[in-house]
């Protein structure tokens, strides 16, 4: 007899939702109900109202040309839907590979399973499915090698995020402790800033703050 599954689906090109879908219902152990939309705000929305869904599924890079959504990245959503259902099983479907997200999402988050998009990858995701409702863990090789390669490197949190979006937008660093508190952060006193910075900058190698968010934006690590 088939399981009964609800999945949640946010991908927010229709074309690679279909496939994902398509590859999804060719699996003849389990009878999905997928619902798809293409936005974190939506997914939100849906998993608040809706307690029986038993998988998210997610891409990291959500309308990221867009400014209009509360919920700006794939991980955020994560990290919100963490907080709302502890039961749920989440899984990232996305092309990042970078070892600031990849340890974010999968140390941090501490998310079910990590699918790198490419050739095989829907094939991957279908074979995993099994596993992860049986409670297990599933990711991409190159996502375990990569954290083990990185495994003592410096975690990029939230708060880092956030320090180096909004000097992407063009804040100075003296107007980051009240827009980081009114985010909710804590201790984020200028000189607590000042020395992130400077161990972000050690990490990342760059000279100055600018190089900085300029290799930050190149590496995706604060627009997931």
């Amino acid at each position: 007899m088939k399981q009964n599954k609800n999945i949640l689906l946010v991908e927010d090109f229709s074309d690679s939702a279909k496939g994902i879908i398509d590859r999804l219902q060719e699996i003849e152990t389990y009878n999905f109900k997928i619902d798809w939309v293409d936005n974190c705000d939506a997914a939100f929305k849906k998993l608040n109202q809706n307690h029986n869904y038993d998988l998210l599924i997610t891409d990291l890079q959500i309308n990221e040309e867009e400014n209009t959504y509360t919920i700006e990245t794939g991980e955020d959503l994560l990290i919100k839907i963490k907080k709302l259902d502890q039961k749920l099983k989440l899984m990232v479907y996305s092309m990042i590979d970078q070892p600031a997200i990849l340890d974010l999402v999968v140390n941090q988050i501490e998310v079910d399973s990590y699918i790198l998009k490419g050739r095989k990858s829907l094939d991957e995701l279908a074979f995993c499915l099994p596993l992860i409702f049986l409670d297990n863990t599933y990711f991409s090789k190159k996502v375990q090698t990569t954290l083990h390669k990185y495994k003592d490197a410096l975690h990029i949190n939230k708060l880092d995020r956030n320090i180096l979006k909004f000097l992407y937008k063009g804040y100075k660093i003296n107007e980051l402790p009240l827009l980081l508190s009114q985010k909710g952060f804590k201790a984020t006193s200028q000189s607590t800033l000042e020395g992130r910075l400077k161990l972000l900058r050690e990490y990342f190698d760059a000279k100055n703050s600018i190089q900085l968010v300029a290799i930050a934006k190149e590496k995706k690590i604060f627009l997931g």
